[in-house]
């Protein structure tokens, strides 16, 4: 029964994400052309991703199936989410599951769930960006010079600011929401 639930949890989280990129988050990249816009929405991604996160307690594969999942989905439907952003999601989720999820009860046992879900969202979105940077000049066998001054700095240093705090709130609003369907269940 646990695992019909997650896997309930792991579709309707990964499509709650693609539903929200596809027709939210996408609509300032079409109007501005500015690639890295997005990530002004991303407090929506990370209330989901705690939510779902939390939802899943700790148990392993659950991250990155969601993550997949949401990655071929993307892939799939949205032209401008490319393979970087779609390796980065995938390595990214993946670290998160193993090493987030090795600590989940150790933050559950002390009651800091809202600690571990701050970390790992802060985690998430500030490397998701850095491991793009790496498999653009890896990969695509761009200079890491070039990615760097003409991509990297100019976004990421007026958005890192604005990632750290949205993930935070979003974090926050998150695990209250978690906490109240965690109330609802019992």
């Amino acid at each position: 029964m646990e695992n019909s639930r997650d896997l309930a949890l792991i579709i309707v989280f990964a499509v709650l994400g693609f539903v929200f990129m596809a027709l939210v988050a996408q609509i300032p990249v079409f109007i501005t052309g500015i690639p890295e816009i997005h990530y002004a929405s991303l407090i929506i991604y990370s209330i989901l991703q705690t939510v779902s996160w939390l939802m899943y307690e700790g148990r392993r594969w659950r991250i990155f199936a969601q993550g997949l999942l949401f990655t071929l989905l993307s892939l799939s439907f949205i032209p401008s989410w490319g393979p970087p952003a779609a390796l980065a999601t995938i390595i990214n989720m993946l670290i998160v599951d193993v090493i987030f999820n090795s600590v989940y009860g150790f933050f559950k046992r002390k009651n800091l769930l809202i600690l571990w879900a701050i970390s790992v969202q802060v985690y998430y979105w500030t490397t998701h960006s850095l491991l793009i940077l790496l498999i653009l000049s890896s990969l695509l066998m761009y200079p890491f010079e070039a990615v760097l001054e003409n991509w990297y700095i100019p976004i990421f240093s007026v958005m890192l600011p604005v990632m750290i705090i949205e993930a935070i709130v979003g974090a926050y609003i998150g695990y209250k929401i978690y906490r109240r369907v965690e109330k609802l269940a019992e």
